[in-house]
């Protein structure tokens, strides 16, 4: 009796091995059968959600609308389109059917069902493992609940899906092309490449006599926003976004929105490749997965992307004590944020669903806030135009990953309390943004809402959990501003900071700016308060420059460029990233003044020599002065044990 071979489509996760034995019939199908030359290839299924929901059988068949579509080919290591196996065959979901023909095990079936439009076959046959060539490569995706079409004609980007011929022999840089609006195209699924190959040597052991895995995954990506405060003294409440640069939304949703050329795509056109292929790069992480890239329809491009009001009702217990009665300020901690949006069955968890954009566009954030004070008195304070911005590397959104971007406010803040008058910073406001959490990991990102804007990640640290990140977690550092490269020692430094029980201060950005500021001229710089009470930042080893974020900590494996750096903390403590931005030069006019510093270039290195100057009379054109003057930022940096 001649061994079947089972042909898999499993969705979302890691390439799953066979089955020690399995029977069709009173058959049994083992990869130990040494007199198996050929075997029928049947298909099986199952699917993931975006946040790794793992579902099989009718469950995984729903979501793939009981269809998925492959194309197969043969070849001796390069494929191509000459030798098709599977042309564009439609496979096809029936409850109750497994083992009612030798092609079909699992309820799905794809002998004489309807011929695929793309097709150029008769009609749909049953196929066999032919051992004269070395490997099989098969691409597949499924249209999930979308209606699909295969011809310009019939194509309405309103309710359709439009797909292209799978063409193998372009699949490193295009296999296909799938073309909706976001709304349908969410509903469709990709599935990474697999390629089974025959051991020469020992055939009967080889990919042959498995099964094989398909790996789907949504198309869409899902992307949440949330707000929590840590201001020493105040609560937060009654938050207005802006939807651009200098205006404030007329309702009470919590919005994101880009500048330049930077756009949320809502339609457009995907295609989908396997960089990475071949037996040589089969160790790598990036072997046969799916990409894509994206080509947008200018009419479905935005600006502003809406995620619905905030959700206060959710809002933790963790409250001041003298708040008033009523779920209306915002958490106040990374675990307790308010998220915007519903939590509902059909939009879980706060997830709005988006296309991917694989390029990534930078997110910009504006607030309007009122600060409550909590010590019963009532007053308020009402902050204007707060900003922060996620840097386009961590919003570089992929198929099958879900975001969540967390906002931390506290008293460092670059809003002001009175926009016509008042100082920018006056409480001087961080926000974390908390990326990408995946199928296989999760990546994290937090910013300060500040110019310069400061992001730390590392992977693998739920925030919303635990409240930043965890020892010996590897913590990458970027500055977005001029210069953006970080030199440890000149511009960039590390420190840790502590606090005795019972002090008058809080550990904050602004409390460690004036400690190392009052605190004495070398680390470590003390401070001692009104209570007696000491803080003591102390010099910390161990930052390092990095240009990139190593493939091992980025999310999906790929390595990540930046102008940044890394450092590894083995203990629990509160780390502070310090900033040091250069001052700036401007060209001197007219005749010396008394007590100006003059530098012979824009660069500051060396001062001139004024001792012989006459103030109103002496001639300095030809020199620099300082336009802006050198300024610190600081980050605090939580870490804590697993």
């Amino acid at each position: 009796m001649k061994k079947n071979v089972f042909f898999a489509a499993v969705a979302l996760v890691a390439l799953a091995g066979c089955t020690n034995d399995e029977r069709i019939g009173g058959e049994v199908i083992s990869p130990d059968n040494p007199q198996a030359e050929q075997g029928a290839i049947v298909f099986s299924s199952g699917a993931y959600a975006i946040t790794r929901a793992e579902y099989s059988g009718d469950e995984a068949a729903t979501r793939l609308g009981n269809n998925f579509v492959v194309e197969g080919v043969k070849s001796n290591g390069t494929p191509s389109n000459d030798n098709p196996v599977f042309d564009h065959y439609n496979v096809n979901y029936v409850t109750n059917t497994a083992n009612t023909t030798t092609s079909n095990t699992h309820n799905w079936e794809y002998v004489a069902q309807v011929k695929h439009s793309h097709a150029s076959i008769a009609a749909q046959s049953i196929k066999y493992w032919d051992y004269a060539v070395s490997q099989y490569d098969f691409i597949a995706y499924s249209n999930g609940t979308a209606t699909a079409v295969y011809t310009d004609g019939d194509y309405n980007r309103n309710t359709n899906v439009e797909y292209t011929k799978i063409t193998p022999a372009t699949l490193t840089t295009s296999a296909y092309t799938i073309k909706g609006k976001a709304s349908e195209l969410a509903k469709t699924y990709i599935a990474d490449l697999v390629t089974a190959y025959r051991d020469a040597t020992a055939p009967a052991t080889s990919d042959y006599q498995k099964t094989v895995t398909l790996k789907f995954r949504s198309l869409a990506a899902k992307v949440r926003i949330a707000l929590y405060e840590t201001v020493p003294g105040y609560s937060v409440k009654d938050v207005v976004f802006y939807t651009n640069t200098s205006t404030a939304a007329a309702d009470d949703k919590a919005h994101l929105y880009t500048t330049g050329s930077d756009v949320f795509n809502e339609e457009g056109t995907y295609t989908v490749y396997y960089p990475t292929v071949g037996s040589t790069n089969k160790s790598k992480t990036d072997y046969n997965k799916a990409h894509l890239s994206f080509a947008a329809e200018t009419s479905g491009t935005a600006t502003v992307k809406d995620f619905g009001a905030l959700d206060l009702t959710s809002t933790g217990a963790d409250k001041e004590t003298a708040e008033a009665a009523g779920k209306v300020y915002l958490g106040r901690a990374s675990n307790e944020a308010t998220f915007a949006g519903t939590n509902t069955t059909e939009n879980p968890n706060y997830y709005t669903v988006v296309i991917p954009n694989e390029t990534g566009a930078t997110l910009n954030l504006k607030v309007n806030y009122t600060l409550v004070s909590t010590d019963g008195s009532g007053e308020t304070i009402n902050v204007t135009g707060a900003t922060a911005q996620v840097p386009a590397i961590y919003a570089s959104w992929k198929s099958g990953y879900a975001y969540t971007y967390l906002f931390k406010i506290s008293q460092n803040t670059n809003g002001v309390t009175n926009p016509d008058a008042g100082p920018a910073g006056l409480y001087p406001i961080t926000f974390d943004a908390v990326v990408t959490e995946t199928e296989d990991g999760v990546q994290e990102t937090i910013t300060t809402v500040a110019e310069p804007s400061i992001t730390t990640y590392a992977k693998g640290t739920m925030v919303t959990a635990k409240d930043e990140y965890l020892t010996n977690a590897n913590i990458y550092v970027t500055v977005k501003g001029t210069p953006e490269t970080l030199t440890v020692g000149t511009n960039a430094n590390l420190y840790t900071v502590t606090l005795e029980e019972g002090a008058a201060q809080t550990i904050n950005e602004a409390s460690v700016a004036n400690a190392i500021k009052n605190g004495g001229s070398t680390s470590p710089y003390t401070v001692t308060d009104a209570n007696g009470k000491k803080m003591v930042i102390t010099n910390a080893t161990g930052l390092t420059a990095v240009t990139e974020i190593a493939a091992v900590d980025a999310p999906d494996g790929n390595a990540i460029t930046v102008n940044g750096a890394k450092f590894t903390p083995t203990t629990a403590g509160i780390y502070v990233f310090e900033y040091i931005q250069a001052a700036t030069y401007v060209a001197a006019t007219g005749t010396y003044v008394a007590g100006i510093t003059y530098y012979t270039d824009n660069t500051g290195a060396t001062t001139v020599d004024t001792s012989s100057f006459e103030a109103g009379v002496t001639d300095v054109s030809s020199y620099f002065v300082v336009s802006t003057p050198a300024k610190k930022f600081y980050k605090i940096i939580k870490v804590v044990a697993p």
